[in-house]
């Protein structure tokens, strides 16, 4: 009585019915689902996306410094695997640099270096040893100082790498990486063929 008497109550107010509950949760369903449908194709996208960067990253790295080191070399000495282990030495290049002025005398820099690829952890290293000959006014060679070895890492997700025998004095390599994450495997593959400089002649 109270509430009839305060107008709290109309007996003509009517609620949802069944149907327009159901409309309502339909449609509510029906944005949500769209809402993560987009949200997950954005992120998966950006996950494919960047796996993929990555791969390719790797790849390049692994290209720079084999085409850069190759260039080099006078010539390439291809190293065959011998199984023994998961490390395999891909590649072996040796030159010589430039001389350089040691106070009075003539040095000259030798380069070789080592590029290993471990399969088991899908790791390219590079073992760089820097050796100076030192010679005196007259010619006569003077101790060198010890060979320098320098190891860095190159690139990780490499999956395989070749070197196979160089044909018309040009090296080809091929690279490949993989990376893997929830929304799949992104795979790079790039071949460098590379020019090493010609041996000087007397």
């Amino acid at each position: 009585m109270i509430f009839k008497k305060l107008g709290l109550i109309n007996k003509n107010q009517r609620g949802f019915t069944v149907i327009e509950l159901i409309v309502a949760v339909a449609i509510a369903g029906i944005i949500a689902g769209g809402t993560a449908t987009t949200i997950y194709q954005t992120v998966s996208g950006n996950a494919r996306n960047g796996s993929h960067m990555t791969a390719v990253r790797q790849v390049q790295t692994a290209g720079y410094w084999i085409s850069r080191d190759a260039q080099m070399a006078q010539p390439p000495v291809i190293v065959v695997d011998d199984g023994a282990t998961s490390e395999v030495e891909v590649l072996t290049l040796s030159w010589v640099g430039w001389e350089y002025d040691c106070s009075g005398d003539t040095c000259v820099d030798s380069h070789k270096v080592r590029y290993t690829y471990d399969a088991a952890s899908e790791t390219l290293w590079r073992l760089e040893t820097i050796t100076f000959a030192q010679y005196d006014s007259n010619g006569d060679p003077v101790d060198p100082p010890s060979p320098q070895d320098s190891t860095i890492f190159i690139a990780d997700h490499i999956t395989a790498i070749s070197i196979p025998p160089m044909v018309d004095n040009k090296l080809t390599v091929p690279i490949t990486a993989s990376v893997t994450s929830w929304v799949g495997v992104a795979i790079e593959t790039r071949i460098y063929e590379i020019t090493p400089r010609p041996t000087p002649t007397e």
